[in-house]
């Protein structure tokens, strides 16, 4: 397959202008469609779709599925201060917390996603599986599994924050419990990712496991993080609302999306390194612990 040629900053160019444009779209959807539609949720949501229907447009310019790869870790925080701005929020220490525990996961995130970036040359090997195993119906797929299922997925997780953002007031300890837990997630995810760089930098062969760090404890621990943060924010919003809800399906959802779908496709990938399989009899999938031999 053709990919177009560029250096790894003039794609970085290309990426800035291809999400200023997209989230443009967005925006502009929002405010056509305000006189129309009254629920904000319900509003962002259509907006959101047309960012990512726009982004699913450069995929296909660029015939490479990760042009919508940082679209995880950016729209959220543009989202929530699209909310802020909105509204006319007057910020207060909740709202701070949660804004703070977002911008340091998405500008962590977005900057591990850059330094592994290397061009239109190659996209996720979880795209090409999805080509490979819907062929003829990869338009759609592609759109679906890689886009719209995604999109769906995190901005379910940003209406706890919206509710945050709308109805928060002051500071409780479930507050700072869910904050920590957002800050422990990119911590967790820092390490993590640093230390899976500097094993494939330095392995002598390509088939070996990590095993040390805390890889040696989680098989996933930067799956881990990215669960931790979204249950950070549940929190946030149940020390808002102060009662257990519906809401708590939005968590989950994105804990089943890991569980039953991308941890499954990883280790599906790795079985046939010889060395994982003992890795995994040792090695707990999420939660960090070794197992006894």
């Amino acid at each position: 397959m053709k990919y177009i040629k560029m250096s790894k900053n003039q794609t970085g160019i290309f990426f800035i202008l291809a999400y200023l444009v997209s989230i443009t779209l967005g925006v502009l959807t929002f405010f056509i469609f305000k006189p129309v539609i009254s629920n904000i949720i319900l509003l962002t949501f259509l907006a959101n779709l047309v960012a990512t229907i726009a982004i699913f447009a450069f995929s296909l310019i660029t015939k490479n599925s990760s042009m919508y790869d940082p679209y995880w870790s950016v729209i959220p925080p543009v989202i929530i201060v699209g909310w802020i701005l909105y509204y006319s929020i007057s910020m207060n220490p909740v709202i701070w917390l949660l804004l703070i525990g977002i911008m340091i996961w998405a500008i962590r995130l977005t900057y591990n996603w850059w330094k592994n970036w290397t061009g239109f040359k190659e996209q996720d090997w979880r795209y090409d599986l999805i080509e490979e195993k819907t062929k003829g119906y990869y338009l759609l797929s592609n759109f679906g599994a890689i886009h719209l299922i995604p999109t769906l997925v995190v901005y379910i997780q940003l209406i706890n924050a919206h509710d945050v953002v709308v109805l928060s007031d002051s500071i409780n300890a479930l507050t700072m419990i869910g904050f920590v837990l957002m800050i422990f997630a990119s911590v967790i995810q820092f390490i993590a990712d640093k230390q899976m760089y500097d094993f494939r930098q330095n392995r002598l062969d390509k088939n070996s496991c990590i095993d040390h760090g805390i890889w040696r404890y989680s098989r996933h621990p930067n799956y881990l993080g990215e669960l931790s943060l979204w249950v950070g924010v549940y929190l946030i919003y149940v020390s808002v609302k102060e009662v257990l809800d519906f809401n708590i399906i939005y968590p989950i959802a994105m804990i089943a999306l890991f569980i039953f779908v991308s941890i499954p496709m990883m280790e599906k990938k790795l079985a046939g390194r010889e060395c994982f399989q003992d890795y995994k009899k040792q090695v707990s999938m999420l939660f960090p612990y070794r197992k006894r031999k």
